[in-house]
């Protein structure tokens, strides 16, 4: 993480320059390359190498974090979209040894993901997706979908896109947990937002949203029962449920 925020502080040199000309131009959006591609299949594997990587390695906190908040194992199938090298997939495999694995991303990435989810030993159990979710369709079969640090990446025309998508491909009576940086934490850690606010303008695209604006998108999106989850470390990572 601090290897790679001297991106982040290059975009930062010039931060008025930042504010009024918007991000998505500099180091930090080369560095995330599919938040401004035109074409985010078509990315090679070189190219995504080095933020899969970086999302890979910060994933294990992020994942034991979740798992505490809410038992996989309840379930039969569990679909990771956005899934990146498999990192929290192999966390949950291991937290549910009867769960059936599902990941959807990049084909770029899933060439990654299949390498690390063999040295993890759960590939015999994984079904590997290759698409773009923001314009293809959620591949379905799976009774819990996850999101883990996918949402604040992206508009809110993308979300509520995305959103439709996974609900269309949940099995009936099947739940969608959302894991992200939100804004707005309890006693607000006016920090961390600032922190996400200035990173994802400087990336170009995207933004840390309160739960009541993701709980908006997902009722848009035909969710009901929806419930915030706790977390150990609220203004890093949240968490929502939804079915």
């Amino acid at each position: 993480m601090i290897d790679h925020h001297r991106h982040f502080y290059a975009d930062l040199a010039d931060g008025v320059g930042l504010l009024r000309q918007g991000g998505g131009n500099g180091e930090l959006a080369a560095y995330w390359p599919y938040a401004t591609s035109a074409e985010p299949r078509g990315e090679t594997r070189e190219k995504v190498c080095a933020y899969s990587a970086l999302m890979a390695a910060s994933q294990p906190a992020v994942a034991a974090d979740i798992l505490r908040a809410y038992p996989v194992r309840r379930h039969r199938r569990l679909l990771d979209i956005g899934g990146g090298e498999g990192a929290f997939l192999a966390a949950a495999g291991a937290a549910a040894p009867k769960l059936e694995l599902m990941l959807f991303d990049l084909p770029s990435v899933t060439e990654r993901a299949r390498e690390r989810l063999t040295r993890e030993g759960v590939i015999n159990r994984t079904r590997i997706i290759a698409g773009d979710f923001l314009s293809e369709s959620v591949p379905g079969g799976a009774d819990l979908i996850t999101l883990v640090r996918v949402l604040h990446d992206h508009d809110d025309e993308g979300v509520l896109k995305l959103l439709t998508s996974a609900r269309a491909a949940l099995a009936p009576k099947g739940a969608l947990l959302i894991a992200e940086p939100m804004s707005a934490a309890p006693r607000t850690d006016r920090v961390a937002d600032v922190y996400f606010a200035f990173y994802l303008l400087a990336m170009g695209r995207g933004r840390a949203r309160t739960p009541a604006e993701i709980g908006a998108l997902l009722r848009a999106a035909g969710f009901t029962r929806i419930r915030s989850l706790p977390t150990r470390t609220p203004f890093l990572l949240r968490a929502i449920l939804a079915r």
